[in-house]
């Protein structure tokens, strides 16, 4: 008789690949019952797994269309990389699957940025740093603060035209380099950043004071008040400060 962890590890692998993978010994009853009763569960748990990646990403479907996005789903689902994952963490490979399926850079991003808004959603929440708390504090105070990225803002540098289905943030930056996708409070927000601010947030993976993010700021190309970056970072609520900074990242 199996172990129970030898029977779920079985019933796993005969449900992601077949009935050949199947140990007899896990069932009573005629095999070909048991067969057809996990085929029909398979179907079940397939099903569920295509609308977990049509509700991850409505965008890249509307972007694609419902022929192709279903299409590609369903060869994604049968990737090792899909067959291990749950419904909630499902889609995390997605986008580099649309790459390596030569899915346009702008249809990839936009996964890429639709991963990230759940990603954000579903982050720790943090109290961020906003521009009035440092309004009034002393040069030397405010260029030592240090501040790191908010859990939830995450960095997605684009590698294409930005998507039709994002338009309406374009009217901010034409031609973003990044989309800054942040939650300071309930909402998940989309924010457009130009290449020096997406520089500037990179820093900020780790604890850094304000001091030297705009000393960074001053030594990039173009920019001629390094302030800018950051607070426009500081704006998008994708800055906390670091309580502890003698800590380690």
């Amino acid at each position: 008789m199996l172990s129970l962890e030898a029977a779920q590890a079985n019933f796993i692998a005969t449900i992601n690949q077949g009935p050949d993978a199947l140990d007899h010994t896990l069932f009573d009853g005629p095999i070909d019952r048991v067969v057809l009763g996990l085929k029909a569960h398979a179907n079940t748990i397939n099903h569920a797994r295509l609308v977990a990646l049509e509700e991850s990403f409505p965008l890249t479907r509307q972007a694609l269309g419902d022929e192709r996005f279903n299409q590609l789903s369903r060869a994604y689902l049968e990737t090792a990389e899909a067959t291990t994952r749950d419904n909630n963490s499902i889609g995390e490979r997605f986008p580099q699957f649309l790459k390596a399926s030569s899915v346009t850079l702008t249809g990839v991003d936009l996964a890429s940025i639709e991963w990230a808004w759940l990603q954000s959603y579903h982050a720790a929440d943090a109290v961020p740093l906003q521009l009035t708390d440092i309004a009034g504090l002393a040069e030397e105070k405010l260029i030592s603060l240090p501040v790191k990225a908010h859990p939830a803002a995450i960095l997605i540098t684009l590698t294409g035209p930005l998507s039709d289905q994002l338009a309406d943030i374009t009217a901010m930056i034409p031609n973003p380099a990044a989309v800054l996708v942040v939650r300071p409070e309930a909402e998940v927000q989309l924010v457009p950043l130009n290449a020096a601010t997406a520089t500037i947030f990179a820093a900020t993976k780790k604890m850094t004071p304000i001091g030297n993010m705009l000393a960074l700021a001053a030594e990039l190309p173009g920019i001629t008040n390094p302030a800018e970056p950051v607070m426009t970072l500081l704006g998008a609520g994708a800055l906390m400060e670091e309580h502890d900074a003698g800590g380690t990242e």
